[in-house]
């Protein structure tokens, strides 16, 4: 049995990620004790995947596929299967996933898992993985875009334009601005034109990956605590705003990966606020970003991970108000440097969790 899952790109955040509808495809096919998980998406996946591994069930990532890759598993026959995809970081607007409703264990870094066993016991997260049929011996990955036995060719679109190449459409299609554009790819960065498939994804994504540091919103943590941070974008006259990502005391982590250039950017941020007393250190209400500007613009924010679409009513759709500081909108990408001066103590209970 042959099984193709669709699951429409979804914004991740370090949260809850949008999930919008899976579709099953199934067509006969002979039984097999190998497990054959292809990528006929546009994108380079991430591949956490959980079968019985030692008698028990055993989640472990991660293993990469390009577009248009097949990678093989050996699993016992007919035994429990499950998998969950997300898109790699090298590509700009944020992380995609492929995901199920079964919740097993996962981590960012390489990982083995038990899932007999509580995944916080094990310093790891809880993510929703898909569960597939035993006799199935094919899971495929697409997009709504099904590009089939063209998601080389598309993959290789996404990750010029995720490198700066001018790629006006995504089609998978071979046509002569594409081969040009990859023309061009290889002579910029010197490489044999007969070069394969797989090399010369390898060599886009490593250029993908470069250019992620020159753009979108890299927020630097130099207070004295955690802190806790969300961004708002204006996509096609839609504004969407998004948190919290958290960020440890001397670290910096990418909230937003695509150019500040037309998205009208703003961001926000909480801090944590230790108090000291008599007892000793408790936490307090969370620190808030201080406005700059004498008409702040306001968002709606969330007291646990939210996704909002919107900047108006926000009350009405059960959404707090927080005043969000402006970005640049003439440059790719920023680095902003927080500290505790940037933070003032309210009154109210803090925002996020």
């Amino acid at each position: 049995m042959r099984t193709a899952l669709l699951i429409a790109a979804a914004l991740t955040l370090p949260v809850s990620a949008s999930a919008q509808e899976t579709q099953l495809r199934s067509n006969s096919a002979a039984e097999a004790s190998n497990w054959e998980i292809c990528n006929e998406t546009s994108y380079i996946l991430r591949l956490a995947t959980a079968y019985m591994r030692g008698g028990k069930i055993s989640p472990q990532g991660w293993k990469k596929t390009r577009p248009g890759e097949c990678i093989s598993q050996s699993v016992p026959l007919n035994s429990p299967r499950y998998v969950f995809a997300e898109s790699d970081p090298v590509h700009q607007g944020g992380i995609r996933e492929w995901a199920g409703n079964v919740p097993l264990c996962i981590s960012k870094k390489d990982f083995t898992a038990d899932a007999s066993k509580s995944c916080q016991l094990q310093n790891l997260q809880t993510q929703k993985y898909l569960a597939v049929d035993p006799s199935d011996s094919q899971t495929t990955f697409i997009e709504p875009d099904n590009f089939k036995k063209n998601a080389a060719t598309a993959g290789m679109q996404r990750l010029l334009k995720d490198s700066g190449y001018k790629i006006t459409r995504i089609d998978g299609m071979s046509g002569r601005r594409t081969l040009r554009t990859i023309a061009t790819f290889k002579k910029d960065n010197e490489l044999d034109k007969n070069i394969g498939d797989n090399a010369l994804i390898d060599a886009m994504a490593k250029t993908a990956k470069a250019r992620q540091d020159e753009i979108g919103l890299e927020v630097c943590n130099n207070s004295s605590g955690k802190i806790w941070t969300a961004v708002a974008t204006r996509d096609d006259g839609d504004w969407k705003s998004r948190g919290w990502w958290t960020i440890a005391q001397g670290e910096c982590l990418r909230p937003l990966t695509k150019t500040l250039q037309g998205t009208d950017a703003h961001y926000y941020a909480l801090a944590e606020n230790i108090i000291t007393t008599e007892d000793g250190q408790e936490a307090g209400p969370d620190k808030r970003l201080r406005s700059v500007a004498a008409t702040p613009a306001q968002f709606c924010v969330a007291e646990a991970k939210f996704s909002a679409l919107g900047r108006d009513y926000c009350a009405e759709a059960g959404y707090a108000v927080a005043n969000f500081r402006p970005l640049p909108t003439d440059t790719d990408g920023i680095r902003v440097t927080l500290t505790d001066q940037d933070f003032a103590v309210p009154n109210a209970v803090g925002l996020r969790q």
